[in-house]
């Protein structure tokens, strides 16, 4: 019975369910912060800089709390996508399942 489905759904279920966890984890620790905004890790204040030494480039307080929150909207996107996957992969099985009662 099994792999008698729509291989492809199978596939785009797992596809969708990998990247969005994948964004989901890669911006997990802003969605965690809730409305901290931190430099290496280091809780910032309004009119502080953040420098990156590695990169050579500083970012206003206001700067780094626009990233965490496109960090964190990323990161729910990676949930429902992940959502998604799931449901696609899930209706796929029981299409399949019903298709082989029926025949």
């Amino acid at each position: 019975m099994r792999g008698s489905g729509q291989p492809w759904l199978r596939i785009l279920g797992w596809a969708l369910f990998i990247v969005g966890m994948t964004m989901f984890f890669i911006n997990a620790e802003a969605l965690m912060n809730g409305d901290a905004v931190e430099c290496d890790g280091s809780p910032m204040r309004p009119g502080q800089w953040c420098v990156s030494f590695s990169g050579g480039e500083s970012l206003s307080y206001d700067e780094e709390k626009q990233n965490e929150a496109r960090g964190e909207l990323v990161g729910y996107a990676g949930v429902g996508l992940s959502a998604l996957g799931i449901v696609v992969f899930i209706s796929n099985e029981i299409t399949t399942r019903r298709g082989h009662r029926k025949g």
